[in-house]
């Protein structure tokens, strides 16, 4: 029943205020790769049938407050709500989560609300749009990198990304991409070669 009530808690902040959820990277980047992605891969992904009940054997979803259709129309509407504040960043944040993006998964969640009539009309035509620019830009920019060698020194050096804001840390001197090594201070407020005290003020330019 918590699970259920923090997503519904989730939803709505997001559906009154998804600009706030938006302007901070950090937080949009935790939001979609290790909230609504994860959600959408364990629901409608390649692992989807092991929630299902075997056959013969009593559904445990009551007991537990699990309702996964419901589960699918809030992440869906989630995912329009951010997109609409700033979708170009949404999508590539979507497409940099190599763990849960798949673009069947999220073409089959189109196809999954469809047949359920989960979610009104417009949403779903947004929605559905959503999917496929998305599912576009991956495969753009898939073909794109196929023939791409890129130096390891523009990569950072704990996710193999390519870097988009390079900042140097202080104390062991190494270069990471700022995204990442905030949101590593965000849990661990040390550097992560020497485990020295650090803080995002430290990051040099």
């Amino acid at each position: 029943k918590m699970g259920h009530r923090t997503m519904r808690t989730l939803w709505s902040i997001i559906k009154e205020a998804p600009v706030v959820i938006v302007s901070k990277l950090n937080v949009l980047q935790q939001l979609l790769h290790s909230c609504l992605n994860a959600c959408m891969d364990r629901l409608v992904g390649p692992k989807c049938l092991e929630l299902k009940m075997q056959k013969g054997a009593a559904s445990d979803f009551e007991q537990y407050n699990f309702k996964p259709k419901e589960m699918i129309q809030m992440v869906a509407e989630m995912y329009i709500y951010v997109a609409r504040s700033d979708k170009d960043k949404v999508h590539k944040l979507i497409i940099e989560d190599g763990r849960s993006y798949r673009p069947k998964t999220f073409q089959k969640a189109v196809q999954v609300l469809k047949r359920e009539q989960m979610i009104s009309a417009p949403l779903l035509a947004e929605f559905e749009t959503f999917v496929q620019d998305l599912n576009s830009l991956a495969a753009s920019q898939e073909a794109a990198m196929a023939n791409i060698v890129i130096p390891d020194e523009f990569l950072d050096p704990i996710m193999s990304e390519i870097m988009e804001d390079p900042v140097l840390l202080p104390t062991s001197k190494n270069i990471m991409d700022r995204k990442v090594i905030e949101r590593h201070i965000m849990s661990n407020d040390d550097d992560p070669f020497n485990r020295m005290p650090l803080a995002v003020s430290d990051l040099l330019p």
